[in-house]
C-alpha cells in the first residue's frame, strides 16, 4: 500500500521535471532578432522578417544591453 502511494506521489513529480528539462532546451534554441524581434529558432541563419544575420546577432552578448540604454523613435501621423 505504501508503495503505490509513493508511486502515485512520484510520477507527478517526475513528469514536472521532464517538462522543466523540455522547456528549458526548447528555450535555449530560440533567437530573438534584434533588428526587428522576430522570433527564430537556432537553425535559421537570416531572420524571415527583415533578413539580418542571426548568427551575428546570437554571438553578441544579449544580457549586458539594458533596455533603459536602448532607443526608439516614433513618428506620430494625425489622422483625419
Amino acid at each position: 500500500m505504501g508503495n503505490i502511494v509513493l508511486i502515485i506521489f512520484l510520477i507527478p513529480v517526475l513528469l514536472l521535471l521532464l517538462v522543466f528539462i523540455g522547456f528549458n532546451s526548447f528555450k535555449s534554441k530560440i533567437i530573438t532578432c534584434s533588428n526587428c524581434g522576430a522570433i527564430s529558432l537556432n537553425k535559421s541563419k537570416t531572420c524571415m522578417a527583415c533578413g539580418a544575420n542571426l548568427h551575428d546577432i546570437s554571438d553578441m552578448d544579449q544580457l549586458d544591453k539594458k533596455p533603459s540604454e536602448s532607443i526608439i523613435d516614433v513618428n506620430a501621423e494625425e489622422i483625419k
